[in-house]
């Protein structure tokens, strides 16, 4: 049971109060005791990943492959990349790796981030990209990657003073990362394919605001996706 201080203030607003009628009160009561439920739920999930992940690392790109290349074969195998939309986008290399362990040393997240100059509308923009989001199978829907990517943009943030972040993901992967505040971006994005500088629209633009909020307009990353 929690303890009464760590409830919702909402949660403590249901009290009956002088003159209310019993029909009211339950109402109010029915719909802030599911607050309370949420919150307990959010509060065991929090936990449950603070108990998963053992500790996290942020390695450059090429130190931290070996063990980032085990997990990334494991969740896109080749048969699964060959039926996937951006089956032949050729990426960026990653700047840095971010490495998610449980408390056996195991890696259970990746995510890649590139630190990219480009340009919004002709403007120079810092841009800290996220790409690569993995997490091994049996630590899914624990939010292990969540914590992951929340750990990222305050890398890109702080260490980077990037103006906003960005990644690319398909359409089912959208809810994930609206949740953590990641907003469409509407615009144009061109990119550098081997076949020349083309609008990339193989998937679908999410932006991080930090110092600007772009929602629309031309992107130019001046180099390959991620």
């Amino acid at each position: 049971m929690l303890p009464i201080a760590t409830f919702p203030q909402e949660f403590m607003s249901a009290m009956p109060e002088s003159g209310q009628t019993e029909t009211t009160f339950v109402t109010r009561w029915r719909h802030w005791s599911f607050i309370v439920v949420r919150h307990i739920v959010q509060k065991r999930c929090i936990s449950a990943c603070i108990t998963m992940i053992e500790h996290i690392d942020i390695k450059a790109s090429d130190l931290g492959w070996p063990q980032a290349a085990p997990l990334l074969k494991a969740v896109w195998p080749p048969e699964v990349v060959a039926k996937l939309p951006w089956r032949d986008v050729v990426w960026a290399n990653p700047d840095y790796r971010l490495l998610a362990f449980n408390r056996d040393k195991e890696i259970i997240c990746h995510l890649a981030i590139v630190l990219r100059d480009a340009t919004w509308d002709g403007r120079v923009v810092r841009i800290g990209g996220i790409g690569g989001v993995a997490t091994r199978e049996d630590s899914r829907r624990q939010g292990v990657a969540s914590t992951a990517m929340r750990m990222a943009i305050q890398e890109i943030q702080e260490t980077y003073k990037a103006d906003f972040g960005l990644l690319f993901c398909e359409p089912r992967h959208a809810s994930l990362y609206e949740t953590l505040s990641w907003c469409p971006f509407k615009g144009d994005v061109f990119v550098m394919q081997p076949q020349g500088h083309v609008r990339f629209d193989v998937t679908d633009p999410y932006v991080f605001d930090l110092k600007i909020a772009p929602r629309a307009g031309v992107l130019d990353l001046c180099g390959l996706p991620w």
